[in-house]
C-alpha cells in the first residue's frame, strides 16, 4: 500500500520531514512557509505544494522546525490558524548565520491542519544552502 497519500497506513505510522529549497530562501511575504523538498511522508499528511500538514489519523503529534537564519528570522507553528509556538532569532548587528529550533506536542483530530507561518517582511531572513538545511518535521506519537 502506498502511504504517501493522506490515508491511515497499516502500520499506523504518520511521519514527515521536509526541507526548504535553496531557491525558496529569504521569502518576501508572510503566511505559510512551504518546504518543497519532501524526504519522507509516511501517511501522506504533508503537502509540499501548500506547506500544510493535514491530520490523517487522530492522536498526539510532535512537530519541530530547525531554521537557518542570517539576520532576523521570526516564524511560528500554527494549528488551524492559531499560533502554538513561535521562534524569534536576531543576529544583528553582526549579521551572522545561526540555527534556531522550536517544537511542540499537539493533539490533532479530523482534518486539523498544521504549518509554519512567517511573520512578514523584515523578519524572513530564513535560508537554506546545499550544506545548510531549514527543516519542518512531524510525527504521530505511539
Amino acid at each position: 500500500m502506498d502511504c504517501t497519500e493522506p490515508t491511515i497506513c497499516p502500520s499506523g505510522t504518520v511521519a514527515f520531514t521536509a526541507k526548504l529549497r535553496v531557491d525558496d530562501s529569504y521569502p518576501t511575504g508572510d503566511g505559510v512557509l512551504k518546504f518543497a523538498t519532501v524526504l519522507i511522508n509516511e501517511g501522506g499528511g504533508y503537502r509540499a505544494d501548500t506547506g500544510i500538514f493535514t491530520c490523517p489519523q487522530d492522536g498526539f503529534y510532535h512537530f519541530s522546525m530547525h531554521v537557518s537564519t542570517y539576520g532576523i528570522g521570526e516564524c511560528a507553528i500554527y494549528k488551524n490558524g492559531q499560533k502554538v509556538v513561535s521562534l524569534y532569532n536576531n543576529t544583528l548587528p553582526e549579521k551572522r548565520s545561526q540555527v534556531s529550533s522550536m517544537s511542540s506536542v499537539i493533539q490533532l483530530t479530523g482534518d486539523d491542519k498544521v504549518w509554519v507561518n512567517l511573520w512578514g517582511p523584515g523578519r524572513n531572513d530564513i535560508f537554506a544552502t546545499e550544506d545548510n538545511d531549514t527543516v519542518f518535521v512531524g510525527f504521530r506519537l505511539g
